[in-house]
């Protein structure tokens, strides 16, 4: 009994290794199997997206001619062969294809029909600004011709175009083009330069005509930065100069234009001329002449008076020479102030000065001009002029003085002859 025992257990140890052993052989068959499924599967996918893929590129058609060219490769000699290289077409617009006609018969257009203003350089045709950080389309351009008429007689006129933009506290000014110059200038260069008064920096913008002629064009923009609180104390002044063979600056006339906050929002954009002030015709006085604005202010009490240039002066051309600008109600001297330090005898001072005067006043009260030279001990006293109503003088100056009151909107300027050190022009 106990040796057929021991055998039913033998047996049972035998059958349940077998059992093991089936098992394990199954599950290896079973995962070779899906190991194969799989394999076959991923050979057929591949197989199937490479019939959707061309062995061979193809070019597309193009309907002009290109010119196909086969450049040798540095890797010939590794048996990979030529290189197929393609030029792209080039595609040119119609309309310019006649640029160049256009750009040589520009100048004779213009002399032959002056209000044709549809043609500029390389700008778009109807476009007078330059393209950049400035968006053209701002702008307005005049719609009727009369805006773009010569001026009558000799004079000479600028267009212009002022923009304030309050958010950046910036001035753009986009000088367009003059008209009328004189027939000796027509092969001399022409400068137009800018300069806003007052201002600390006596550095100007300049800007240079694109083509020589009596009609020059511009189309330049400039930037002057200004913040909101001082722009209705500020002018732009414009000098149109001629540049000759022997590089000499010719001035050919200027414009002064008083900046106001409530006009610039008007006339934003909007294109403008003016004609320039020459006063070359007038003779030059014994003692020299000086160039002044005014302007006097009812509502706000403000006397403006604006000290441009002098020319003739006695004295050197490297004399410095300042303005001093005084102002009296009677005899009694209220206020005193002076212009920057300029060198020669024919100085440019650009420089703006403001006074109190109650309107009351006007009738009592006068400017007195000064030109001297700074000295350590005392100034040197060279010319003198008094302008005010008609208490104090006469002429010139007493015109001046009226225009200024009954144009309370405009800077009224006026070339006035000096007088000596040693006597006061107009009565006392």
């Amino acid at each position: 009994m106990r040796k057929g025992s021991i055998c039913l257990g033998r047996h049972k140890d035998l059958l349940v290794a077998l059992a093991c052993g089936l098992s394990a052989a199954f599950l290896l068959l079973l995962l070779f199997g899906l190991s194969v499924y799989l394999l076959w599967r991923k050979r057929r996918t591949q197989t199937f997206y490479r019939g959707l893929i061309p062995a061979t590129p193809t070019i597309p058609r193009c309907i002009t001619p290109v010119l196909q060219t086969s450049q040798s490769s540095t890797y010939g000699s590794h048996g990979s062969g030529d290189v197929p290289f393609i030029v792209p077409p080039r595609f040119k617009r119609a309309p310019q294809l006649n640029d160049k006609k256009e750009e040589s018969n520009s100048a004779e257009q213009w002399d032959l029909n002056p209000d044709l203003h549809s043609q500029r350089g390389s700008l778009t045709v109807g476009s007078w600004f330059p393209l950049g950080s400035i968006r053209p389309d701002l702008y307005q351009l005049p719609e009727e011709p009369s805006e773009w008429a010569l001026p009558d007689g000799s004079a000479v006129r600028l267009w212009f175009a002022l923009r304030y933009q309050q958010d950046k506290e910036q001035l753009v000014v986009s000088l367009l083009r003059a008209a009328n110059l004189p027939t000796q200038c027509q092969r001399n260069i022409t400068l137009v330069k800018l300069q806003l008064l007052p201002s600390d920096d006596r550095r100007h913008r300049q800007a240079k005509a694109r083509r020589k002629g009596c009609h020059p064009q511009f189309n330049d923009t400039f930037v002057f930065q200004v913040s909101n609180s001082c722009v209705d104390q500020c002018s732009l002044n414009m000098s149109l100069f001629t540049v000759d063979h022997q590089k000499k600056h010719h001035l050919m006339g200027q414009i002064l234009i008083p900046l106001i906050c409530s006009e610039l929002k008007e006339a934003a954009g909007k294109v403008q001329w003016r004609d320039l002030d020459n006063e070359s015709d007038q003779p030059l006085s014994k003692n020299g002449d000086i160039q002044v604005s005014l302007n006097y202010n009812q509502s706000l009490h403000r006397l403006t008076v604006v000290v441009l240039r002098a020319r003739g002066l006695q004295c050197c051309s490297e004399a410095a020479v300042c303005a001093k600008v005084c102002l009296k109600i009677h005899t009694q001297v209220v206020r005193n102030k002076w212009t920057t330090v300029a060198k020669g005898n024919s100085p440019s001072f650009n420089e703006k000065l403001t006074f109190r005067l109650l309107p009351m006043q006007l009738d009592t009260a006068c400017l007195s001009l000064q030109i001297q030279q700074p000295s350590t001990e005392k100034p040197v006293l060279l010319a003198i002029v008094v302008i005010g109503p008609f208490m104090y003088a006469r002429g010139r100056e007493l015109e001046h003085w009226n225009d200024m009151v009954s144009k309370p909107q405009e800077l009224v300027r006026q070339w006035h002859p000096l007088g000596s050190a040693d006597t006061v022009q107009g009565p006392q």
